[in-house]
């Protein structure tokens, strides 16, 4: 063999161990580099809401946990690309008491620990019906609350405060759940931890409420004639003029609740809202809504009237309702001398013919007053009957001729 061949011969098979030898060489710092830039593990973001925990590995190849530094498990889960994390699950961790888990890692062995708190279970919710808000009890510290309907699986966020406007958006839309009723359930939110000195805290015990839907709204009628409506202690109206719900006093006049609608003050068409005020017990009721239209003004008076004439026959007072009928009905009132004429409780007697009325001195003595206006009608919802206020009235003095 030359020299030639002998060299290359050496140099291919005598490098071979040389370059392993090397290789191995080069992998050993690389190792220890390795389990030096390991440090202990540590937590990130803790999510009660999902039950997720970011664990940092933070170089370690493994990390292990364990709820009594006794006996460890591997920790597993998805892990992240983001500084090297496991999502880990922590369903499993009872929320009735604080859990202290710890933590180690395969290469920094140095253990770490984060006590998860327990579910605050002091929450009280109590619906005030009167003033239509919620009262929330043992949530000094809170600044909001959460809600849902119970068949719902999306927490709405509210403001604790009142006057917020989450807060009154909030209470817009259990008005329209009470229209019905509906199970609602309450919470104080969770505190997001974002490591194992601030761990936060877990969402409060859910409060479920059962609401009760709103009564029918209240049967309330016009008394076409009277002028009056039927309304009770337990009733209240909406104020236009000051915005605000009035309680109602009983057997109300139109000219309590709705003045306007009267000839003397407009004759101007009202809708009335009416509902029973809330108690303790229960919340308002569902809104009665009545339409008045303006009062029509008084019939004329006289002897070329259209309307009603009147004069003196054989010592009687004669009325002529020129225009009555079964469907134009007339009405009229005496008030003798010293006594007051009162349209909600004047007693009045209907005509509806053309024949003339004769009226004695003995029934409408010298100096009394005679009412007359065109008859109400009430209303009758099933007939399709609206409501038509009783006229204005017009009036005269008795005054037989002298014999």
């Amino acid at each position: 063999m030359n020299t030639k061949k002998k060299v290359h011969f050496f140099i291919r098979y005598c490098s071979i161990p040389i370059l392993l030898v090397f290789g191995l060489l080069l992998l050993i710092p690389i190792a220890k580099i390795s389990a030096a830039e390991a440090k202990p593990v540590s937590i990130g973001t803790i999510d009660y809401d999902t039950l997720t925990m970011y664990v940092y590995t933070n170089n370690n190849t493994v990390v292990h946990y364990s709820t009594d530094k006794t006996t460890w498990y591997e920790v597993e889960g998805n892990k992240t690309t983001e500084n090297d994390a496991f999502l880990m699950d922590i369903s499993w961790v009872n929320s009735s008491d604080d859990t202290t888990l710890y933590f180690k890692g395969e290469n920094d062995k140095t253990i770490q620990s984060v006590t998860l708190p327990a579910k605050d279970t002091s929450l009280k919710v109590v619906y005030d019906k009167v003033d239509n808000i919620f009262e929330f009890e043992n949530c000094d510290a809170a600044t909001h609350f959460e809600w849902k309907k119970a068949t719902d699986y999306v927490w709405n966020k509210v403001s604790l405060d009142p006057n917020s406007g989450s807060y009154q958006s909030f209470l817009k839309t259990i008005d329209g759940l009470l229209v019905k009723g509906a199970k609602v359930s309450f919470r104080i939110p969770q505190i997001v931890g974002t490591n194992a000195n601030n761990v936060g805290a877990r969402p409060s015990k859910e409060v479920n409420l059962t609401l009760a839907k709103r009564a029918n709204a209240p049967s309330v009628k016009v008394n076409a004639n009277k002028l009056m409506l039927n309304t009770t202690l337990s009733m209240e109206y909406f104020n236009e003029k000051i915005n605000a719900w009035v309680e109602c006093d009983k057997s109300m006049t139109l000219e309590d609740i709705a003045p306007t609608t009267l000839y003397r003050n407009g004759s101007k068409p009202v809708t009335l809202k009416i509902r029973t005020a809330a108690t303790a017990n229960k919340t308002y009721s569902k809104t009665a809504y009545l339409k008045i239209n303006g009062q029509a003004g008084a019939p004329t008076l006289g002897d070329n009237s259209k309307d009603v004439s009147y004069y003196y026959q054989n010592g009687k007072l004669m009325l002529q309702f020129n225009n009555a009928s079964k469907t134009e009905v007339y009405s009229y009132a005496i008030v003798k001398p010293g006594s007051t004429f009162n349209e909600t409780t004047t007693a009045f007697t209907i005509m509806n013919t053309t024949k003339a009325k004769a009226i004695s001195s003995t029934t409408a003595p010298e100096g009394s007053t005679i009412y007359i206006r065109k008859q109400g009608v009430n209303e009758n919802s099933t007939k399709g009957i609206e409501l038509k206020l009783a006229s204005e009235v017009n009036s005269f003095k008795v005054s037989y001729p002298k014999q």
